[in-house]
């Protein structure tokens, strides 16, 4: 596919704008063609900053309307609207990328992974973390330990956190004011049923900050993992991968206001490798990877350049060439059911 890449956006807020829409406005090989935003005011001063040709007050009505002139959707929306938005566009026919987690209820998860995988079409979930180069500098070295068995076998991997500043300062985005409208065949996926008012809270607290460190341990570890405890208040939780290596997440270390701290660390027999990653909207900061490994006179230091760029724009460039097929889905729709199970075995072993 030779020519520009043609997009219809669905919202225009606050992350939409800046984590999104921005980053694909600025892709030489991309077209925003449509925007689906249901606040006139909102929807014209966005459409007029990116040159947006067509606007919508909804999906349904954008992909009534251009959808033929459409390869894939920009929709950023609450998670909790995924089962009533995401159906229509894989339907429709039109590749996707949606905000973290695919959903709310795991089973639902499972039927939008399957409704992208009989279509044939690639449906990307936010991970952006995974993104990040130095994120992918540190999977490509944890893959290369594995697959070399240089570094022994693993025998602990840990996350800690301690987040207050998510947004660092970013600007802020276009706002019109307007309320967010109510649509009557579009209301929020309920929690679990087993789940009383309480744990469905908790739940959605979790899903809406956590799940990424959920997701990307995973997919640092190369294999699943079952949580097996958490603690009274719920800030550490206990897990143990595929192959038997204590895997623990340590949840809001501290309070400290204005800082962002977060860690995966992976201790192998022989090595050790850190990555420290930076606040979601702290652009141009990379993760930072610290490796340690044995050499002959002792301990070996290594903190390698892992390049630039942020992992929101990395993510918008890496899924418009993987609809071009010069990359793979690095964050698949398949991949994001299991997070929803973990947040589940979250809920279930939490003890007030």
């Amino acid at each position: 596919m030779n020519r520009k890449i043609r997009i219809g956006m669905v919202g225009g807020g606050f992350m939409g704008q800046l984590a999104h829409l921005d980053n694909y406005a600025r892709l030489p090989d991309v077209e925003i063609a449509a925007l689906a935003e249901g606040r006139p005011e909102q929807a014209k001063r966005v459409a007029a900053r990116y040159g947006i040709p067509r606007v919508y007050p909804d999906h349904r009505r954008m992909l009534d309307g251009c959808a033929r002139e459409l390869d894939a959707v920009v929709a950023i929306m609450g998670y909790s609207l995924h089962h009533a938005v995401v159906p229509d566009v894989l339907k429709a026919g039109k590749h996707l990328i949606t905000e973290k987690p695919i959903c709310v209820r795991a089973e639902t998860g499972e039927e939008l992974a399957s409704l992208a995988r009989r279509n044939g079409l690639t449906y990307q979930i936010g991970y952006m973390k995974r993104f990040d180069p130095g994120t992918r500098a540190a999977k490509a070295q944890l893959d290369a330990w594995r697959a070399s068995g240089q570094a022994g076998a693993l025998r602990y991997a840990r996350m800690t956190a301690a987040m207050t500043d998510w947004t660092w300062g970013i600007e802020r985005p276009l706002n019109s004011g307007e309320p967010y409208p109510e649509y009557e065949d579009e209301k929020p996926e309920p929690v679990p049923g087993w789940m009383n008012e309480a744990q469905g809270k908790r739940y959605h607290e979790f899903v809406n900050f956590w799940i990424h460190q959920v997701n990307l341990m995973r997919h640092l570890l190369g294999e699943a993992y079952a949580l097996e405890y958490v603690a009274p208040g719920g800030l550490l939780a206990v897990a143990r991968s595929a192959s038997g290596a204590p895997v623990t997440f340590e949840l809001h270390t501290n309070r400290i206001k204005n800082q962002w701290e977060e860690r995966f660390t992976f201790c192998f027999e022989k090595a050790q490798l850190d990555l420290n990653l930076h606040a979601p909207l702290h652009r141009q900061a990379p993760g930072e990877v610290r490796i340690l490994t044995e050499g002959e006179s002792g301990p070996q230091e290594a903190r390698p350049f892992t390049g630039t760029g942020w992992a929101f724009a990395e993510q918008a460039r890496l899924f418009v060439a993987s609809l071009r097929g010069e990359a793979p889905a690095l964050s698949p729709a398949d991949e994001a059911v299991a997070d929803l199970h973990i947040a589940e075995q979250y809920i279930k072993l939490l003890k007030a």
